[in-house]
């Protein structure tokens, strides 16, 4: 007979502990956690879904250069350039709809699920993300390439934006702290001597 080991059964403990972390005493899942798990499983659906796949299909072709090793390619609907399907995500036209209470579960399914072909499109990651951005915060897409190129700088070492900057001629007092590089980036933009 087979008896649990002391590292069984911590691990044992371990996963109750996970379990019931979301859980009242009763044992029910708060609403949180419901909406949580629900997105989840929306999402993971929406990965294997006939209307994106059959959309997605639609608008592949085989890439026959026989110098590269991909076999089919898509162009992204926003910039018109062709990329492999690894590169592409299929956006939905409509705006994000947000799961944060139990009514707001089935509006969520279907604006995700409940879509046509008229309501999604093909996108590189880049103009997907630039998109995304635009409508989240409310900007246009040329304020929302400025600001993601501004916030690419940022997540640079302080060291390495210093440099940079101090190449490009600002003084040591303009780039003491975050928010005075994260002008100088903007003011570097602004005069295209970034990019």
């Amino acid at each position: 007979m087979t008896i649990p080991s002391k590292a069984d059964i911590d691990k044992r403990k371990k996963a109750l502990e996970k379990f019931k972390a979301g859980l009242d005493s009763d044992g029910r899942a708060s609403e949180k956690s419901l909406c949580t798990a629900i997105r989840s499983a929306v999402r993971l659906t929406w990965m294997r879904h006939n209307t994106k796949l059959a959309y997605l299909y639609e608008h592949t072709y085989p890439d026959m250069n026989p110098n590269t090793r991909t076999k089919w390619l898509c162009d992204c609907e926003m910039c018109g350039k062709a990329f492999k399907l690894a590169d592409i995500e299929v956006n939905h036209r409509s705006g994000e709809n947000s799961l944060l209470s139990f009514e707001d579960m089935v509006p969520f399914a279907k604006s995700i699920l409940g879509v046509g072909f008229d309501d999604i499109e093909v996108l590189c990651k880049d103009c997907h993300s630039l998109l995304t951005y635009s409508s989240r915060y409310g900007v246009t897409l040329e304020e929302a390439k400025e600001r993601k190129i501004v916030i690419q700088k940022l997540k640079q070492t302080v060291a390495k934006q210093k440099k940079e900057l101090l190449a490009f001629g600002f003084k040591q007092s303009e780039i003491s702290n975050e928010t005075l590089r994260q002008q100088c980036y903007e003011k570097l933009l602004k005069e295209n001597k970034i990019e």
